[in-house]
C-alpha cells in the first residue's frame, strides 16, 4: 500500500472485562485519534453507536472527545484536531480509550514496540475473546447478557436471537470466539479508505463479474425474452449458477420472477443505462456496446462508480453515500433495524416527503431494501450465504465503495 513508514505496536486491553478481552494492533506512528477509535471500534467488534473519549490514565488527565458537541459539554479538546503522539506527549503513559459512557467501556492502550509496515497499513497482530454486546449494560450487564446466550435453557434465551433469524447466534454469544483473520479484513477495509489504495486489475474483474457476465450473455444480437418481458429460463439457471447466488434452479424455480437476484441485476443494468428492451428482446445500449469486450474492466469500473456516485439525483447521491459509507464501516446492520436507522439519517439531514412528513420506518425500510440489492448486484460483499459474510463487504468491494465516494467529493464530470 506505498511506501514504508513507522509503526506502533499497541496493546489494548477492555477493563474488568470476562473473560478478560485484549488485542495487539500495529497502527501508523502518525494516526489521528479519529482513525484509532475507528481501528478499535473493528477491533473489538463494537458499533459506533455512542460517544467515545480518549485521555490520558491518572490524575490530571488531559481529555479528548470524539465530537464536538461532547468537547463543548465536557469543556475538553476535540479528538479530530490530534494524533496519538500528541496525546501522549512524549510520555510512557497509558491512554484510556473509553466507549458508551453509560456503560462504562474502558479500554487501556499502551505502546509496547516500534515497527515500520506500509504507509496507511493496520493490522491485528494477536488477541483473545470476542467484543462484548452492543448495548448490554456495562461489564456486568454484558457477562449476564452472554450467560443467557450460552445457555440454551435460560428462559430469556429466545428473547435475545435476533427477530429476523431466530436460529442466528448474536455477535459476541461466544466469549472465546475471536477471529484474528475477520479483525484483519476489517482493517484492511479501513486501511483503503486512509490510503485510498487503487483495484488491481483482478479486484476490479472480481466486483464488476455479474455485470460483465450478463453484458456478455446479451451478446450482440441480445437475448429473447419472455411474453411477460422476463430472461429465459435457462439464461435464469445459467446466472444463478455461474453467479453462485443460488442452487441451480429447476422447474418453475428457474423463472427470473421467482429469482430475485437475477431480475434485480437485469433491472439495475436497464438503470444504469447498459441494456434496455426492444422488440421482444433484451438488448445492449451503445453504452453497453462500448463497455463490452476485451480489455473492459477500467472502462465499466469508471462507468458504474460514476453511475452510482451521480445517479441524477441530489437524494439518490446521498443515500447511494450513505450506503457505501455504511458498508464501509463494517458489517451492515440487522435488516430489522436499517429501516428506522435510514429513516432517522434522512430526517437528520433535512429530507421530508410532500408536504414536510418525516421519513416513517417503512419507507426507510423500503430505500435499505432497494440500497441493498444495487450493491448486492455487484460483487462487493464477501462469499458465502450466512451471517455476517452476506452483510460485509470484502476489501476489493471497498476499493469500489470508496471510489464512488471520491466520484462524489470531487464533483460530476463536467467534460
Amino acid at each position: 500500500m506505498g511506501d514504508a513508514e513507522k509503526a506502533l505496536d499497541l496493546h489494548i486491553e477492555l477493563r474488568e472485562s470476562e473473560p478478560h478481552i485484549w488485542r495487539d494492533l500495529r497502527v501508523p506512528a502518525g494516526i489521528g485519534l479519529p482513525d484509532l477509535h475507528r481501528a478499535i471500534q473493528l477491533s473489538f467488534g463494537w458499533e459506533d453507536r455512542h460517544t467515545h473519549l480518549f485521555s490520558l490514565a491518572g490524575a490530571g488527565r488531559r481529555i479528548f472527545a470524539g465530537d464536538e458537541e461532547t468537547a463543548l459539554e465536557l469543556g475538553v479538546e476535540l479528538a479530530a484536531d490530534f494524533t496519538l503522539a500528541d496525546a501522549l506527549h512524549g510520555r510512557k503513559s497509558t491512554l484510556v480509550y473509553e466507549y458508551d459512557l453509560c456503560g462504562g467501556w474502558q479500554h487501556e492502550i499502551t505502546v509496547t514496540g516500534h515497527a515500520v509496515m506500509p504507509s496507511g497499513y493496520l493490522s491485528c497482530l494477536a488477541g483473545a475473546n470476542r467484543g462484548p454486546i452492543e448495548d448490554s449494560g456495562g461489564p456486568g450487564g454484558s457477562r449476564g447478557v452472554c450467560g443467557i446466550l450460552t445457555d440454551p435453557a435460560d428462559p430469556g434465551h429466545g428473547s435475545l436471537r435476533p427477530r429476523e433469524a431466530p436460529g442466528e447466534v448474536l455477535p459476541g454469544s461466544d466469549p472465546a470466539g475471536f477471529d484474528l483473520d475477520r479483525v484483519n479484513l476489517r482493517l484492511a477495509r479501513l486501511s483503503v479508505q486512509l490510503t485510498g489504495a487503487e483495484a488491481s486489475a483482478e479486484e476490479k474483474a472480481e466486483v464488476l463479474r455479474p455485470v460483465a457476465w450478463l453484458l456478455e450473455r446479451t451478446g450482440a444480437e441480445g437475448l429473447e425474452l419472455t411474453r411477460d418481458g422476463y430472461l429465459k429460463p435457462a439464461v435464469v439457471r445459467a446466472a444463478a449458477q455461474v453467479l453462485g447466488w443460488a442452487d441451480e434452479p429447476s422447474g418453475k424455480s428457474c423463472r427470473e420472477a421467482r429469482t430475485r437476484p437475477v431480475r434485480e441485476l437485469r433491472t439495475r443494468l436497464q438503470d444504469w443505462g447498459l441494456l434496455r428492451k426492444f422488440k421482444g428482446r433484451l438488448i445492449r445500449t451503445p453504452a453497453g456496446r462500448a463497455l463490452s469486450g476485451p480489455d473492459r474492466e477500467d472502462r465499466l469500473w469508471d462507468y458504474l462508480a460514476d453511475r452510482l456516485a451521480h445517479p441524477g439525483s441530489e437524494p439518490g447521491a446521498f443515500l447511494n453515500g450513505f450506503f457505501a459509507r455504511w458498508l464501509l464501516s463494517g458489517p451492515l446492520p440487522a435488516g430489522h433495524r436499517r429501516g428506522q436507522l435510514l429513516a432517522d439519517v434522512l430526517e437528520a439531514a433535512g429530507y421530508r416527503l410532500p408536504g414536510d412528513v418525516p421519513v416513517p420506518e417503512e419507507v426507510g425500510t423500503d430505500l435499505a431494501r432497494e440500497l441493498d440489492w444495487t450493491f448486492r448486484v455487484l460483487n462487493l460483499f464477501l462469499p458465502g450465504n450466512c451471517l455476517p459474510d452476506r452483510d460485509e463487504a470484502s476489501v476489493a468491494g471497498a476499493k469500489f465503495l470508496v471510489e464512488i465516494l471520491r466520484r462524489q467529493e470531487a464533483g460530476p464530470d463536467r467534460t
